[in-house]
């Protein structure tokens, strides 16, 4: 298993986490009750950033 897939299986999971905590984390805490745009914008970046790991390898 690459590098790249390990990543990507990393990033799944802590956005996974992150999902089922209602917390997320950029450049400071977003919680999904308080900031729901914010929220939902950070996680789609992270699981973006996520299933570019399985997509292009380096």
């Amino acid at each position: 298993m690459s590098l790249p897939y390990i990543l990507g299986i990393l990033l799944l999971l802590w956005a996974g986490y992150d999902l089922v905590r209602g917390r997320v984390w950029l450049h400071r805490e977003f919680q999904r009750s308080d900031e729901p745009w914010a929220y939902w914008s950070t996680l789609s970046l992270w699981l973006l950033v996520a299933t570019s790991c399985f997509v292009w390898e380096i």
